[in-house]
């Protein structure tokens, strides 16, 4: 049996191969259970001699027909923090497509993460951070937040994970129709390749962004947080989102 420390090196080293909106695990978990399902799930049903009707319940859950996000990731270097945690940054290349129009983006791009193992789910970690997105076609520049959830396989160290991202609100080129943009997706990683594969959709019954507005908010931040007892920050949203 390997030690624990190996497991969790090896774990983390993996994970930081990449990553997705700071939201909780749960909210994330249950958005991407009801996205990947395909099973109807009746609630009551009446019978017309061979025929039987079903009504099912409204989620509330929209998601893109297809994934507007498909990348490539590989790590460039891996910080270690402590015995759990720890720090990579990355790079990859891939495609965005937007929504309305299937217009096909190709883009790179880079960013940090930090990892730790969850102690009370075996072979199970959590990844959060920034990646910038960068416009091959006219050098737009965006980027998201992102959290994940990832289990490995103990014997292959093989790992699926979901994630949740959020886009920032400040492209203003061929990147601006994501501009705000709530994601979930899917984290495919391949011990063979060390490279992790991301695809995302849009979650359209989300908060739609406002457009060509700047948007200033004061938040509130207890003493013993930070020194500093009001923090404002400022995010300013371009036309044509």
């Amino acid at each position: 049996m390997k030690t624990l420390n190996n497991d969790n090196n090896r774990k983390i080293t993996l994970l930081c191969n990449k990553y997705s909106a700071i939201t909780t695990a749960a909210t994330i978990f249950t958005l991407v259970l009801i996205f990947a399902s395909t099973t109807v799930i009746p609630v009551s049903g009446s019978t017309t001699g061979n025929a039987t009707t079903t009504t099912t319940p409204s989620l509330g859950l929209e998601f893109s027909a297809q994934p507007i996000w498909d990348e490539t990731v590989r790590t460039t270097a891996i910080i270690p923090i402590n015995q759990t945690h720890s720090m990579a940054t990355f790079e990859g290349n891939g495609t965005m497509r937007v929504p309305d129009t299937g217009e096909i983006i190709n883009m790179t791009n880079n960013g940090t993460a930090f990892g730790s193992i969850v102690p009370q789910a075996n072979n199970t970690v959590i990844s959060y951070g920034r990646e910038n997105v960068f416009s091959v076609d006219d050098g737009d520049t965006s980027a998201i937040t992102f959290f994940e959830i990832i289990q490995y396989d103990p014997t292959t160290f093989q790992g699926k994970g979901i994630v949740g991202a959020v886009f920032d609100n400040n492209a203003t080129g061929s990147l601006a129709p994501f501009n705000g943009m709530m994601v979930v997706g899917t984290h495919e990683e391949s011990p063979a390749t060390q490279e992790v594969i991301i695809r995302l959709w849009e979650w359209e019954s989300g908060i739609s962004s406002p457009t060509g507005t700047t948007a200033t908010t004061t938040m509130e931040v207890p003493p013993q947080m930070n020194t500093t007892n009001t923090m404002t920050t400022t995010n300013t949203t371009t036309a044509g989102e």
